[in-house]
């Protein structure tokens, strides 16, 4: 049965689900604010799931491998599912999930597949490391999901705005509200003044804003009197996707190694574009910061 754990430093204090390894709670003890979105099922029901082995939905919801069709859900199944507590201190928790007979059924591969969250200072680092215990090459994308409060937006009505430093402009591709699915032949720009772009009531009506290319490797929320509220950084990460429901409190900052499948995407696993692929007794590595 899952726990929920707990960590903290003279910053901050974190509490991650067993289920999912899920960052459930991040306080700030200096403003006494708790910084991720607090799941009310009304709403959106999670806090920040672990995308893993999918990112996004596959075309038609499966994949081909070696001729045999795999079903599979949006964003994979680890966020539904109970890891281990492998290892915790006071600033930091492991959490790990490994093949069983019950992820074979949508996925064929023997892997390890590790979470780690650790404290430094006023900053949390959320740590993957995916191990490939088979013998043959392994497949996956994987990617974070994390929604942060915005409890000015909810108790006053007042806008934050996302924050991109040094940028301009940024350009994005929206998802096909049909069939999930990435449509990259359409892309659109954010328009930017000084880096900063107000999150308003309507600027996710049409799902999630994709951005590829590694255009962006570090994001503040910005509170609405423009000081900072909290900054993701995601060096190396392919594609970030930001997201709320339409008018919700909350916005959710995604980096992302992998993403959804575009429109007319093949189902072959193998030939999938941003996929990671990971050999034989090889560990992969990657990770994002949350700063408060």
């Amino acid at each position: 049965m899952e726990e929920i754990r707990v960590i903290e430093n003279e910053f901050l204090e974190v509490k991650i689900n067993d289920k999912g390894a899920e960052l459930w709670e991040l306080w700030n003890k200096k403003t006494k604010e708790q910084v991720i979105w607090d799941g009310r099922p009304e709403i959106w029901n999670r806090h920040a799931p672990v995308l893993f082995p999918f990112v996004g939905r596959c075309s038609g919801n499966e994949f081909l491998y070696r001729n045999q069709a795999y079903a599979v859900g949006q964003h994979g199944f680890a966020r539904d599912m109970v890891f281990s507590m492998t290892e915790m201190g006071k600033d930091y928790a492991v959490h790990e999930l490994s093949a069983d007979g019950q992820t074979k059924k949508s996925y064929p591969f023997d892997f390890c597949f590790r979470v780690i969250h650790q404290l430094e200072e006023n900053n949390l680092l959320v740590s993957w490391e995916v191990e490939n215990r088979g013998e043959e090459k392994m497949y996956f994308k994987l990617g974070g999901h994390p929604g942060f409060l915005l409890p000015e937006m909810e108790k006053e009505g007042k806008e934050y705005s996302l924050y991109f430093p040094g940028k301009e402009r940024l350009v994005y591709l929206l998802i096909d509200p049909k069939t999930g699915l990435g449509v990259p032949d359409e892309t659109y720009e954010l328009s930017l003044k000084e880096g900063r772009r107000l999150i308003e009531k309507h600027l996710f009506d049409r799902d999630a804003l994709i951005f590829d290319d590694g255009q962006i490797t570090e994001v503040s929320v910005l509170r609405p009197d423009k000081s900072v509220y909290v900054t993701l950084s995601c060096e190396g990460f392919g594609s970030v996707g930001i997201w709320a429901k339409p008018g919700a409190p909350y916005v959710c900052l995604e980096p992302w190694d992998g993403r959804c499948d575009n429109t007319g995407s093949c189902k072959d696993l193998e030939k999938k574009p941003g996929l990671n692929c990971l050999e034989p007794g090889r560990i992969y590595k990657k990770g994002y910061r949350i700063g408060v």
